[in-house]
């Protein structure tokens, strides 16, 4: 089951496509305004033809009394995700918008209130959205998170070069653990780390290990998700040395 949170304000009648594809387990909730509200008879045939269930939100542009309020409609679409997340309606959520104020709302989930049970995504479209999508769309957001991790890199004092695969693997998989850890870690962390991740088979293994040997429960919720991320190539690379 998925949940589609649409800024049409934003993406308009393109970011409906792949509409006719989904399925009576998904529903969409379509957010717009009377500034922009226009429907094609093409529109209209996908949505009546869809078999999952739609939901029309029309949100308020201001306050009784008051002027318009900037970015009203993505406020309003924000707190009704909250209320998604919160009520566990689906394990997976898509925000369809182009706008990358929500990557904001991305990045808060992501770091404070992450849970392994819903997936939370921004696509410019529902077609976007299906994992064997490979539009256009992809590229821009695989080349700034490719930019991103090379800053971060670069930036690091202690930056340790891509291991080549020539040597062996024990080393290069302890390089690939104090790489991810960054500049302030320690060898003692790097070791200890090593050897819960060779240890865990799943992520909930992972964090059962974690909260064992470190009783700092920020400290686990750091290294977790820095772990999360890479936890199937780094549990593989633990593999191969063994």
């Amino acid at each position: 089951m998925a949940v589609y949170l649409i800024d049409y304000e934003n993406v308009y009648i393109e970011g409906l496509q792949g509409i006719e594809n989904l399925t009576e387990q998904d529903s969409v909730h379509i957010f717009y305004t009377q500034n922009r509200c226009g429907l094609t008879f093409d529109l209209y045939r996908q949505l009546i033809s869809c078999k999952a269930e739609i939901h029309l939100n029309e949100v308020a542009m201001s306050l009784k009394n008051h002027d318009p309020v900037k970015n009203a409609l993505d406020i309003q679409l924000m707190m009704f995700l909250g209320y998604v997340i919160g009520t566990r309606q689906s394990e997976k959520i898509y925000i369809i918008s182009k706008d990358k104020d929500f990557r904001l709302g991305l990045e808060f989930y992501q770091k404070y209130i992450q849970d392994d049970a819903v997936r939370l995504k921004i696509c410019d479209s529902i077609e976007a959205s299906f994992p064997e999508y490979t539009g256009k769309q992809d590229v821009p957001e695989v080349y700034e998170n490719f930019v991103s991790a090379l800053r971060e890199s670069v930036s690091q004092e202690s930056f340790v070069p891509e291991i080549p695969e020539s040597l062996q693997p024990e080393q290069n998989y302890q390089n690939q653990v104090r790489q991810m850890l960054g500049k302030n870690a320690d060898e003692k962390t790097v070791r200890t780390l090593c050897d819960i991740i060779a240890h865990a088979d799943t992520l909930t293994d992972l964090n059962n290990a974690l909260s064992k040997n470190y009783h700092d429960g920020q400290k686990v919720k750091t290294l977790y998700h820095k772990c999360k991320p890479k936890f199937e190539m780094l549990r593989k690379l633990s593999r191969e040395k063994t």
